[in-house]
C-alpha cells in the first residue's frame, strides 16, 4: 500500500530514534489509495460511473483520487502518472484512447500497482490485470435488433414480420480509438447485414463500413454535422426510416439534425442517459441500451478488494478480450434494451432514476 511511498521517511525516523533524538513518528498511512481515471464529464454516464465508484470505494474505507481527462489522452496519461507517483495501490481506468496508455501502465506495473480496465478495454498493454465491462457484443446486437423492431421488420418477440421494405437507414459508429466502439458496431452489423444483403435495408449514402461511419471522440457535434450532410441523399420519395446510433449522445444529435423531416427516424442509442430517456418517453428516440453502472462499480470494487487482499478476483470470461498483448480476464455484465414500453419498470422501479428526473 502507500507505505512504500514513505520508506525514506520511515528510515529517517529510525535513524533519529537510534541517535537518541527523543521524538517519534506516526505510523505510515495504510489506507488503500485507488486512482480512478475517467474520460469525460461531458457524457453524464461517466459522471454516474465516477460517483458510483467513489461512493463504493469510500464505503470500504479506501481513499479515492478521482480524475476526469475531458477526452484528452495526453491529460489522462499525466493524471495516471500522478496517481502512480502518489503511491496508488490500484488504478481503475476508463480510457480516453485505449492505445495511448502503454508507457504509463508499464510504470504502474513496475511499482506493483494493480490495473483494472473499466468498461473500455485498454489495448496493446500486458500491464492490464483485469477488465470490468458489459457484454459489448450484446450491446450492439440489442441496438441492431431495436432498429429492426422499430422499422417493423421484427416483432417484439424477435420474429420476422415478413415486411420487405426497402427501409432506408444510415449507420453511425463510435470513436475509432475506443475498442468497445468496434465491438458495438460488429454486434449491431451481425444483425443488420443479412437484411442489407437481402435488400430489406438500404443505405442511400452507401456509407456502411466502420471506417466510413465512425465519429472521432464520440463527438455529438461531428455526428450532427455528418447526419445533416447525409440528408442530401433523401428526398424525392426516398424516406430516411432509421439510423443506427452507437450511444445516446449521437442518437440525440441525429434526431436534432433530422428535425426538418416529416417523421423522426427510428434511432436506438446506448447508456440510458436522462435526455435520451425523456426523448424515448416523448416518442422521439426509439430505444436505448441500459447498462447499470451501479453493478459495474460493484464488480470493479470487488476486483480491487480481492487484489489488495492478495486473492483472486471472480471473472466470467477468460477468452474474449484480447487487447493485442494478452487476453485480459474479464467480468461482463448483461445489458438491457429500454423502450417507451418498459423504461419506467427498468429505470424507475429499479431506483436507477426517480420519476422526477425523467419528468
Amino acid at each position: 500500500m502507500r507505505a512504500r511511498a514513505v520508506v525514506t521517511f520511515l528510515a529517517a525516523g529510525a535513524l533519529a530514534l537510534t541517535a537518541g533524538c527523543g521524538t517519534t513518528q506516526d505510523a505510515a498511512d495504510d489506507t488503500p489509495l485507488v486512482g480512478v481515471a475517467m474520460p469525460t464529464v461531458e457524457q453524464t454516464r461517466w459522471v454516474a460511473d465516477g460517483d458510483n465508484l467513489s461512493a463504493q470505494f469510500r464505503s470500504l474505507g479506501y481513499d479515492v483520487d478521482m480524475q476526469y481527462a475531458e477526452d484528452d489522452a495526453a491529460v489522462q496519461v499525466e493524471q495516471i502518472r500522478a496517481m502512480v507517483d502518489a503511491g496508488a495501490d490500484a488504478l481503475v481506468i476508463g480510457s480516453v484512447d485505449g492505445t495511448a496508455l502503454k508507457g504509463v501502465l508499464a510504470e504502474a506495473h513496475g511499482a506493483g500497482i494493480a490495473v483494472i480496465s473499466y468498461d473500455r478495454l485498454i489495448r496493446d498493454s500486458a500491464d492490464v490485470d483485469y477488465y470490468a465491462s458489459f457484454d459489448n457484443w450484446q450491446v450492439g446486437v440489442l441496438q441492431g435488433t431495436a432498429l429492426l423492431r422499430g422499422l417493423g421488420v421484427l416483432d417484439e418477440s424477435g420474429a420476422e414480420t415478413g415486411r420487405k421494405g426497402p427501409f432506408h437507414i444510415e449507420v453511425f459508429a463510435g470513436s475509432p480509438d475506443d475498442n468497445n466502439a468496434t465491438v458495438f458496431y460488429d454486434g449491431a452489423m451481425s444483425v443488420l447485414r443479412p437484411y442489407l444483403d437481402s435488400g430489406v435495408l438500404e443505405v442511400a449514402s452507401g456509407q456502411v463500413e466502420r471506417e466510413d461511419v465512425a465519429i472521432d471522440g464520440w463527438d455529438n457535434a461531428t455526428a450532427e454535422q455528418r447526419m445533416t450532410s447525409l440528408l442530401g441523399s433523401y428526398g424525392g420519395g426516398t424516406k430516411l426510416d432509421g439510423v443506427l446510433a452507437p450511444n445516446d449522445g449521437i442518437a440525440q444529435a441525429v434526431i436534432a439534425a433530422t428535425g426538418t423531416l416529416d417523421d423522426v427516424p427510428v434511432v436506438p442509442g446506448q447508456d440510458a442517459e436522462i435526455p435520451a430517456v425523456k426523448s424515448i418517453a416523448a416518442g422521439e428516440q426509439y430505444a436505448t441500451v441500459y447498462k447499470d453502472t451501479r453493478q459495474l462499480a460493484e464488480v470493479t470494487v470487488q476486483i480491487v478488494e480481492a487484489l489488495l487482499a492478495g486473492g483472486t478476483p471472480e471473472v466470467n470470461d477468460t477468452t474474449t478480450y484480447d487487447n493485442g498483448a494478452k487476453v485480459v480476464p474479464s467480468y461482463l455484465l448483461a445489458p438491457q434494451s429500454v423502450t417507451k414500453d418498459n423504461y419506467t419498470k427498468v429505470l424507475v422501479d429499479s431506483g436507477y432514476y426517480t420519476a422526477q428526473e425523467i419528468g
